[in-house]
Parts: structure tokens; sequence; C-alpha cells
């Protein structure tokens, strides 16, 4: 792939997929059920042991990439909208197809379950306005119904929030820089918020905002010795997550930390890739295609298999064979989601007469293709 100057100077994105981009979102998925697979093990009912001694617990980080993913993907894509209200209408299309009707499609069922079968789950899982604004993915200050889906209360925030710009325009982008200042002042001085500041000033968004840095840097500049910078990225992310050093034990520091790895490893390895062309394993873009299906179902697909394995096999079956069985379980299910319920759910989008653009960006959400006709222009 090769970037092209715009008129404006800025270098225009590569057309149709970023394979790299695929590629690291399926690796974050996969994180992300490593480390809630070790979770559920080690509570007391099932095994009580933390395998691998509890090493790939920090191995959640992955939604710290797709935070920064969706940021720079958003505005990668979507840069081109602002100041033109007459988008905001696809936008919100676009996003709302990619995000809910999946979601709910989760979602439902276990509300069903909750409902039905009283000794399952927490109470508030069964609170009506939990329900009702977990269906929305709008704060609550209980957790939401489906536990993974405290990360796309902050998605579909941010997609507010870059709507809104699209409405306002760039002389608005102020907003931006003030709201990172906010959260940095109040995690500094207040650490934990009252609700619903916890969610809004949440240090989590800083990784949107990271996101956002990168696709401007990458619309301006060439990235010298992209690969060493992308490698850089990817091997310090997994230093953060194995090694932690002790300033991560504090949200803040912790979220620029992985953020700063994110952004290195999104600019090197796209910049690579549209300066020389990448060709990823099939396996690794299967997984990014289905990356969001396996972070919506995996909870439910460990929890089920836990307790199929537990009841078949006691805990006759060694530590890291019932995980290795659990992971690759919870991962195949993920992927059957995303070509049985997922891909049929978006033939049903409404498509009309647009010039096609990208379809999603989330935690995992990620885009599937990168539009380079709607993403010039000057920052």
């Amino acid at each position: 792939m090769s970037g092209e100057k715009s008129k404006s100077g800025a270098t225009a994105p590569p057309a149709g997929k970023l394979e790299t981009i695929e590629a690291g979102r399926g690796l974050a998925a996969l994180a992300v059920v490593l480390a809630h697979a070790t979770s559920i093990m080690a509570e007391p009912r099932f095994f009580g042991e933390l395998v691998f001694g509890g090493r790939l617990l920090p191995f959640g980080a992955g939604v710290d990439f797709f935070f920064v993913l969706s940021g720079f993907i958003i505005s990668w894509v979507h840069w081109g909208d602002l100041g033109r209200p007459e988008r905001l209408r696809r936008y919100a299309i676009r996003r709302f197809w990619r995000i809910y009707p999946s979601y709910w499609a989760v979602l439902l069922p276990l509300a069903a379950l909750y409902f039905m079968f009283p000794g399952t789950g927490q109470p508030s899982q069964r609170d009506p306005l939990n329900l009702l604004l977990s269906a929305a993915l709008l704060p609550y200050p209980e957790p939401p119904v489906l536990g993974v889906a405290w990360t796309l209360v902050h998605e579909i925030a941010f997609y507010l929030l870059f709507g809104l710009l699209i409405v306002l325009g760039r002389p608005f982008l102020w907003v931006l820089p003030t709201w990172a200042a906010l959260i940095v002042w109040a995690e500094l001085h207040y650490g934990r918020l009252p609700f619903p500041l916890s969610v809004y000033l949440n240090a989590f968004n800083l990784e949107f905002l990271i996101g956002i840095g990168a696709a401007a840097c990458l619309r301006h500049a060439r990235i010298p010795a992209p690969l060493l910078v992308g490698v850089a990225g990817l091997l310090s992310f997994f230093a953060l997550m194995l090694f932690p050093p002790p300033f991560m034990a504090t949200s803040l520091f912790a979220r620029l930390a992985y953020g700063a790895a994110s952004f290195c490893g999104i600019v090197g390895f796209v910049e690579f890739e549209r300066s020389r062309g990448v060709a990823v394993l099939a396996p690794l873009r299967q997984l990014g295609a289905a990356s969001y299906a396996i972070y919506l179902i995996h909870g439910v697909a460990l929890s089920a298999s836990i307790h199929l394995v537990t009841k078949i096999a006691g805990r006759s079956l060694s530590l890291p064979v019932a995980f290795v069985a659990l992971v690759i379980a919870a991962t195949c299910v993920g992927l059957a989601y995303h070509r049985l319920i997922e891909q049929p759910l978006a033939r049903l989008r409404p498509r009309g007469r647009q010039v096609p653009e990208a379809d999603a960006a989330t935690p995992p959400i990620a885009e599937q293709r990168l539009d380079s006709s709607r993403s010039g222009g000057a920052v």
C-alpha cells in the first residue's frame, strides 16, 4: 500500500484493509481471552489456582490497545467529515449497525437467563434500569449486564463526542485537549471519582485521544524506520504486561504507558505497510475480523465451557490442559458467532447510494475497511 499527499500536504491513508491493524486487533482479542480464562479458572468453585502463576492476567491490557485503535480508526476514516453536518446521519447509522445488533444478540438472551433463573448472576444484573441502560450502552453506577460492555460504554461516549465534532467542525477541536487535561487533572487530584464522572473522566478515555494523535501523525508525516518503531511498540506493550513496573499500579500512568506503546505499534506498522505492503497470515486476518464477536461472547463461552469441563472431568484435568481447552473453546465460539450471527446482521444494514466507508472500530472494536477518499485534510 502507499499513501499519497493531499493538496493540503497531508498524507492520505491507503485504500482497502490495513493487514497489520487486522492482525493487531485479533491478537488483542486473544489476549483478553487469555486473561479472562486465567481469572475464571482461579475461582474457588472451579480450579482455585492461577495457571502459569497468574502471568497472563495482565493480558487483559488488550483492551488498552482497542481503545487506542478505536480513536485511531475513527479519526483516520472520518476526519474529512468534520464540519460537514450532512455526514452525521451516515456516521451514526454506520456506528449503530456495527455496535448494537451483535451486542444485543448476546445481551438479550443473557438477560433472559438471569431473569428466568434468579440464582444466576448478580442482583444488579436483574435490575430493569440497569438492563435498559446496558442495552443503550449508557453509564450506570453498577457494572453492565454483559460485563465486557463497560468498554462499549466508553466507546459510545467517544462516538457521540466525535459526532458532535462532525457537526461543529474543526474550530471546536479544542474540546479534545481540554478533555485530556480534565482527565489528567481529575486522576491526579481525585483518583476515584463519583459516578458519572468516573466514566467521562476515566483515564481509559485518554487512549482514544492517543489514537487520534496516531492518525494525525500518519496523516502528516512519514515515520522513519517504521518497522523498528512498530516492533519497539509491540515489545514494549508485552514487556509492560509481563513485567509491569510499580507505576503501573496507578490507572493514569498505566493507560499512558500502554497508550504510548500502542501509539508506536500503530504508527510504525501502518507506515511500514503503506510504504512496502504487508501480507498477514490468514488465521490472523480471520481472528482480527472476528475480534468484536470474540470480545462480546468469550465471557459467556468461558463460563459455559468451564462448567462443562468441571462437570465431565472434575478437577482431574491438569491446569494447563484445561486452560488451553477453555481458550480454544471460547475463541471458536467467537469465530462461529462472527460467521453465523455478526455477519448476517451486518448484511441487514441499510446501504443506500453512498461512498463505501469503514465498518467500525470497537473492542474491541476496529474497522474492517479503511476508506482513503474520506480521510484527507490537515489536523
